[in-house]
């Protein structure tokens, strides 16, 4: 029997956190700065259309509402999009500013399209109704919300276990020509990219990185970053002799190229065959500032900095092969991040926004070319960005070919309804083993309950979250990059 000190405290926990607040804080941030920061990072719409652009301001959200046979539009409560079969959606309007011959134009402010609205969120129309209005509005008014409801059905964004961001994994490799690896899943802006420093049988170094189909040798790709002078390379990797031995190899592979616009030109050769050599050398620095190491920077300028990082790769791959470190374990819960429903619909808005873009600057190019008089709003199809939201949520197919995100509420009892929302699924392929990815870890103690997990192909990659466990938000980089500023740290030059 549960002693009563923790029956108190676990009251305690339930009544300041909620069972589900993880998923509608989540939300909240995503419909207050998430919606926004993907319009920043369009920031303007510029056709090839002489001396003419558009700019894009403040993106604003209306409260749910339907739009009736006749044409009008009134507020609607979920219960009513239950009972009609409807979605319980909201507006989205965006403020744009057309630029004509550099003078600005009259600003509009168009509907692009509807987003779901999340049971309970700041946005909801029950959020601070008392228990009085929730029954008369026919809600329970014990249920948390934290889900959606899309043509009459409710809908669940699951919790997605996903290996963290931005951190360095470094492991063994028993098949093909590689024998050491670390990888890093780069994700910086909107672009995340796998990039991974190898070590092959034969000692050499070599980079994998997209666009490239083949692994590019890792002493190539540092001259193409700047970096000229052997000397220099060696020093970045490491001061120990016997890990700059290991690079005797990687030197030889590299040997023919020995300026950066000799490397450049070898990865042009790669993704722009047959164009002449300043074609190629531009394509391959686009394609080393966009693909390689993102969330590092975007710029020429943070081309060092990318150069430093590969060099360290580079360090802890010899050093594996050396004996000198050991492999990560890529199940430790700190090597994984877990993807609510703010993160995952922020990704899911930002690619059906730019497809919305396209689509206007594709109607606008159209109707200049036919010299038909030009009109930003009628352009604006916003059916195409609410078609594609809420076909991924009343199907669970989301971007990057991931099944399954969103799943229909389990309405069997109250402690499965639960339970469904503070779901856990890992993306991995349920139809393989990975037998160490469904094993019960160490670091599940407390947050993930080591008892609920379904039966068959699912277990192991569908988990719960413990009672008592708390999902902590995500912090901008700047306030840590800042501090370490100011404790001496000092970026490479």
């Amino acid at each position: 029997m549960m002693d009563k000190r923790y029956d108190s405290l676990i009251k305690a926990f339930v009544e300041e956190n909620g069972l589900i607040n993880h998923q509608i804080e989540s939300y909240n941030d995503f419909i207050e700065n998430g919606l926004q920061k993907v319009v920043d990072e369009v920031g303007v719409i510029q056709p090839e259309i002489e001396n003419f652009e558009i700019r894009l301001e403040n993106i604003k959200i209306g409260k749910p509402a339907v739009r009736e046979a006749n044409g009008s539009i009134r507020k609607i409560l979920p219960n009513e999009a239950r009972l009609r079969d409807l979605t319980y959606s909201a507006p989205l309007f965006l403020e744009m500013v057309p630029i004509k011959d550099g003078v600005d134009q009259d600003k509009i402010t168009p509907k692009i399209g509807e987003i779901p609205v999340m049971l309970k969120s700041n946005i909801c129309l029950l959020n601070g109704m008392s228990r009085e209005e929730l029954i008369k509005a026919g809600e329970d008014p014990e249920d948390p919300g934290g889900y959606f409801i899309v043509n009459g059905t409710e809908r669940v964004i699951i919790l997605v276990e996903d290996l963290a961001a931005n951190k360095l994994n470094l492991e063994q490799v028993t098949t093909g020509t590689n024998t050491e690896s670390v990888r890093v899943f780069s994700e910086g802006s909107w672009y995340r990219r796998r990039n991974s420093v190898d070590e092959k049988k034969d000692g050499n170094i070599v980079v994998t990185t997209p666009p490239f189909s083949k692994q590019i040798p890792f002493v190539v790709v540092m001259r193409a970053l700047g970096i000229e002078k052997d000397s220099k390379i060696v020093e970045m990797v490491s001061d120990d002799p016997e890990v700059q031995a290991e690079l005797y190899v990687s030197f030889e592979e590299a040997a023919e190229y020995n300026t950066v616009d000799e490397a450049l030109d070898y990865l042009g050769k790669k993704v722009a065959f047959g164009q002449n050599k300043p074609e190629r050398i531009e394509r391959a620095k686009r394609i080393l500032d966009t693909f390689l190491l993102p969330h590092i920077g975007l710029l020429p300028k943070d081309r060092t900095r990318k150069a430093y990082y590969l060099a360290k790769m580079a360090e802890r791959v010899i050093k594996l092969h050396l004996k000198k470190t050991r492999v990560d374990d890529k199940d430790h819960y700190s090597n994984k991040r877990l993807r609510l429903a703010g993160t995952l619909f922020e990704d899911l808005f930002r690619v059906a926004f730019r497809a919305l873009i396209n689509n206007t600057v594709y109607s606008l190019e159209k109707a200049y070319k036919r010299n038909r008089k030009m009109s930003v709003i009628t352009t604006i199809r916003s059916n195409f960005l609410t078609e594609r939201i809420q076909h991924a949520v009343a199907t669970g197919a989301w971007i990057g070919n991931r099944q399954g995100v969103s799943q229909h509420l389990d309405r069997m009892n109250f402690l499965s309804s639960m339970s469904h929302r503070r779901r856990v699924r890992s993306l991995l392929s349920t139809t393989q083993p990975h037998f160490e990815a469904r094993d019960l870890h160490a670091t599940h103690w407390g947050r993930l309950c080591p008892n609920e997990t379904p039966e068959g192909s699912n277990i192991g990659l569908v988990k719960n979250l413990s009672l008592l466990a708390k999902i902590t938000r995500s912090r901008d980089d700047a306030l840590i990059e800042e501090n370490l500023r100011k404790l001496g740290v000092k970026l490479p030059e």
